[in-house]
């Protein structure tokens, strides 16, 4: 068993469960309309932390932490229901949920346990060369870059408040840089790796010289 891989899962989910329940704290100058700038900043960190592509990043990661397969099958399960259960209990703890967080938020919980397993598959698969693992090396970014465009970060409706509006533009736009930086990043490395010489080619070299 990885201990270390199944730590670093559990850590990882529960930073990130963390990290968006801070992005949810509002103050009562921002309910009142007296900090909109504030209130822009606040939610374009919000819709960062809480994108789709990095919550099924998460899964992703604790596939590739893991490593096998089968593990990493459950530890994308694991880290999903994890971050779930923590972003809601802490906020429950905190007083910014009530009890009924967990059946008005079940769908959530229920999509980490049908979704989490493939995601994490996919961590385990993009460690292996070829075809395979660099499809699943790109599934993250590509969805980074595809996910404003479904959603429609881009073409929000001009009656809504301006920090909804620009909030959701600017977190749209990092969510479409740092896909297209994740890409290139995947190719390069796989371009890099395809032109270093291999450990046979470097022994025949050695022997003829």
């Amino acid at each position: 068993m990885n201990r270390r891989g199944w730590l670093l899962v559990v850590a990882a989910a529960a930073a990130l469960a963390l990290v968006s329940l801070a992005s949810n704290v509002t103050t009562t100058s921002q309910l009142e309309g007296k900090a909109d700038t504030l209130l822009a900043v606040r939610f374009t960190a919000s819709r960062l932390v809480n994108a789709g592509a990095v919550w099924a990043g998460l899964a992703v990661l604790a596939g590739w932490l893991v490593r096998r397969p089968v593990p990493a099958f459950a530890a994308g399960i694991v880290a999903l229901l994890t971050a779930c259960a923590v972003h809601y209990g802490t906020g429950l703890l905190v007083g910014m949920f009530d009890a009924a967080v967990w059946s008005d938020n079940r769908i959530w919980l229920l999509a980490a346990a049908v979704v989490g397993g493939p995601l994490g598959l996919v961590g385990a698969v993009a460690r292996r060369p070829g075809r395979w693992g660099l499809a699943a090396r790109l599934i993250v970014p590509a969805g980074a870059v595809l996910e404003p465009f479904v959603i429609g970060q881009f073409t929000a409706p001009a009656i809504l408040p301006w920090p909804t509006r620009v909030s959701g533009f600017v977190s749209g736009a990092m969510l479409l840089t740092l896909g297209l930086l994740g890409c290139l990043r995947v190719l390069v490395v796989l371009v890099v790796r395809k032109r270093q010489p291999s450990g046979a080619e470097l022994r025949r070299s050695s022997t003829v010289s």
